[in-house]
């Protein structure tokens, strides 16, 4: 069975049990909670709405992220966060269903309330616990996490002991180490199978269909790492560190059970997906409402960029988007037609090539208006990391690999970089920016992209761009 099966799995149980429950809940509801003296149900109210119930709950609880990862999960995590969504999910969903209701009064409206969300929180649990005993007894010994170890030594001794011995519990199988760049006496000669050189990485995740990567190598062996995200960035793996002590005090180790192997994920976390829901909402609602209410300034920008010199109004340029996807941004145009015929060069301060009206555009940011149109298309959103042109990205990555951890979501209008540092004039600087960034990706949420958003336009009130 495929991990992604294992998903529908959950999702099929939550469906029917709801599904279950809401007829019968609805049974119990019409002739013990209150006598109703109405004729019978009707095929509406024992087929149809139990099916749309059903959905409902679905969507709700995959919202809330218990289908990203059945396998893993915490089930006490699971059960806390179930039901303060069944409690909330089932207040919206009593109202919208019975707020016409002829119930006799406010003490049997109170009773079929708590009695239903008793019932669907019973029913959840139960789903869950199918499911966790499911995962535990019989999952687990058929899906595995093909792991290998990046080290040698002490530490990577150490991690090895504890993947062979719990880890394999929790789906880890690992096949294997490879020596890492720095010589480190090799402790697991003859315990574990030496895989080959760092050099070798790539090769051997591939060929091995490896999905984790446990770097345990020492902690200031910063060249190893690098080495080790410049191989695997792109790749369908995921990245572990073993803590250092200042993790543990920073409060950077997160278990979710007692069970779980300490180890510190590398790379942007995951957010929930009402996170991406609300975000992508954000972005369609916000990016519709500045198209409309900007038209008119929009057009007089149209005139001036006509104006100023020979050319195209909109400047088009191919960036690098989300998972590296490549698409066309739009901006009104700032420099003289050809302004790039020797070549990508970026623009500096005092830049010959900008026009007398593209230097106020890129001081008030106005030239980046026509972008709101990549938002709606999903090709940007309002904040995330600048999109770059492939040229720099290559030069980027051969020094600070890292990078590749900000193609894993979709570039922005504006970023934390851009609020904090500003434009880029030089590849330097670029690296420089993006430390900001991969601060953002690790501290990702709703409240975060509205503050830089008011930033943002704080920014342009004061033309402080460039």
């Amino acid at each position: 069975m495929r991990r992604q099966y294992v998903g529908l799995l959950f999702v099929l149980l939550d469906f029917f049990l709801a599904y279950g429950g809401w007829v019968v809940f609805y049974w119990i509801r019409r002739f013990y909670l209150y006598e109703y003296q109405g004729q019978p149900g009707t095929l509406w109210e024992y087929l149809w709405a139990p099916l749309l119930v059903g959905t409902y709950w679905n969507l709700l609880y995959g919202l809330g992220g218990s289908y990203k990862d059945p396998i893993r999960y915490s089930i006490l995590a699971q059960l806390f966060q179930r039901s303060w969504l069944t409690i909330l999910g089932s207040m919206a969903l009593f109202f919208l269903a019975f707020l016409d209701d002829p119930i006799p009064n406010y003490r049997a409206y109170r009773l079929t309330l708590i009695s239903y969300i008793g019932l669907q929180i019973l029913l959840s649990s139960a789903s869950l616990g199918v499911m966790h005993l499911l995962v535990r007894k019989v999952l687990r010994r058929i899906i595995r996490f093909p792991t290998i170890i990046v080290g040698s030594g002490e530490r990577a001794l150490q991690v090895w002991q504890e993947l062979t011995s719990s880890g394999q519990d929790l789906g880890y199988d690992v096949v294997g180490y490879v020596l890492p760049r720095s010589p480190e006496d090799n402790l697991l000669h003859g315990k574990a199978k030496c895989l080959g050189r760092l050099e070798e990485l790539e090769e051997v995740v591939v060929r091995r269909n490896i999905h984790h990567v446990v770097v345990a190598t020492e902690p200031d062996d910063e060249r190893t790492l690098q080495s080790v995200l410049y191989r695997v960035n792109g790749l369908a793996v995921e990245l572990y560190l073993v803590p250092a002590l200042r993790d543990m005090l920073s409060g950077g180790v997160r278990v979710g059970s007692p069970v779980d192997i300490p180890l510190v994920a590398f790379g942007p976390f995951s957010p929930s997906p009402w996170y991406e829901l609300a975000k992508r909402t954000l972005d369609v609602l916000l990016s519709t409402i500045a198209l409309i209410l900007l038209a008119p300034i929009m057009g007089v920008i149209a005139v001036l960029v006509r104006l100023s010199s020979p050319g195209p109004i909109i400047f088009r340029q191919e960036r690098i988007g989300k998972n590296g996807k490549p698409f066309t941004i739009y901006k009104f145009r700032t420099m003289y037609q050809d302004a790039e015929k020797n070549g990508p060069a970026l623009s500096k301060e005092g830049d010959p090539r900008i026009t007398p009206i593209g230097r106020w555009l890129r001081k008030t940011r106005l030239d980046e208006l026509p972008q709101f149109w990549n938002v709606l298309k999903g090709d940007m959103s309002l904040v995330g990391p600048r999109p770059e042109r492939q040229f720099y990205i290559r030069q980027i990555v051969q020094r600070a690999p890292e990078y590749k951890q900000l193609l894993k979501v979709r570039p922005g209008i504006t970023s934390l970089g851009m609020v904090k540092y500003g434009y880029a004039s030089s590849v330097d600087e670029m690296i420089e920016r993006m430390q900001y960034d991969l601060i953002y990706l690790a501290n990702r949420s709703l409240l975060l992209d509205i503050k830089i958003l008011l930033y943002t336009v704080l920014r342009v009130i004061q033309a402080r761009g460039k």
